[in-house]
C-alpha cells in the first residue's frame, strides 16, 4: 500500500468530490478544502483495505478499481455483499458512529482510493457547519437507501413458505432493529 498526504496538493481535483453523491451539495470552495485532507492510497488486488470488527473512522472513495465488501459468519465462512468501483463510496457507518466495521473490504483488483477522517470532518463540521451537514445527509440518505432494500429483501425471505420455521428469528431480529418503536 503506497499513501500520499499533501497539505497543498489534494489526490484529485476537488470538483470530482462535487460530483460524488457523497459530497453532493457542498460548494466548490468546501470542496477544495475536503480534498486537502484527503489521503491517496494505493492498494494490491486481495488487499484488506478494511478488516470486519476493526474500527477505522474515515470515509472511502473508491478512484479506480473494484473492491469487494465481505460478512465472515462465526463459522468462517465470508459472503459477498457488494462488488463496489470507482466513484462508490463506503466506511459510512464507522465513519458517522465510533463502531467496528461491519464487514471487510478487499480490494478485488489494483485498487485506489482517498480516505477523509472523522477528525477532518470535525474540523470541518465546526468551520462550515453546512458542508458538514449536507455530507452527513448524503451519508443518511444512502445508509437510508441500504436499509430500505434491506428491509425489502427480509420481507421476500420471511414470506417465502420454506421460512415459517425462521419466523421467530425474524421477529427478534425485527424487535432488535426496531427497539424504540409500536410495531
Amino acid at each position: 500500500m503506497q499513501k500520499n498526504r499533501s497539505s497543498t496538493v489534494p489526490p484529485f481535483p476537488p470538483e470530482v468530490l462535487t460530483t460524488n453523491p457523497t459530497f453532493a451539495g457542498i460548494s466548490a470552495a468546501d470542496a477544495a478544502r475536503i480534498a486537502v485532507d484527503l489521503t491517496k492510497m494505493n492498494f494490491d488486488s486481495g488487499a484488506t483495505i478494511l478488516h470486519q470488527g476493526k474500527s477505522i473512522q474515515a470515509l472511502w472513495v473508491i478512484l479506480s478499481g473494484e473492491c469487494i465488501v465481505v460478512r465472515t459468519a462465526d463459522d468462517g465462512t465470508e459472503t459477498t455483499l457488494a462488488v463496489m468501483k470507482p466513484g462508490d463510496v463506503f466506511g459510512e457507518m464507522s465513519f458517522i458512529r465510533s463502531a467496528p466495521h461491519s464487514a471487510t473490504v478487499r480490494a478485488k483488483s489494483a485498487v485506489t482510493v482517498c480516505s477523509y477522517t472523522r477528525e477532518d470532518f470535525l474540523k470541518l463540521a465546526e468551520s462550515h457547519p453546512s458542508a458538514a451537514f449536507q455530507i452527513c445527509s448524503n451519508i443518511a440518505t444512502v445508509l437510508a437507501d441500504r436499509l430500505r432494500r434491506m428491509d425489502s429483501w427480509i420481507c421476500e425471505l420471511v414470506e417465502r413458505p420454506e421460512a415459517s420455521a425462521h419466523r421467530d428469528e425474524w421477529q427478534s431480529f425485527r424487535s432488535a432493529v426496531y427497539s424504540n418503536w409500536a410495531l
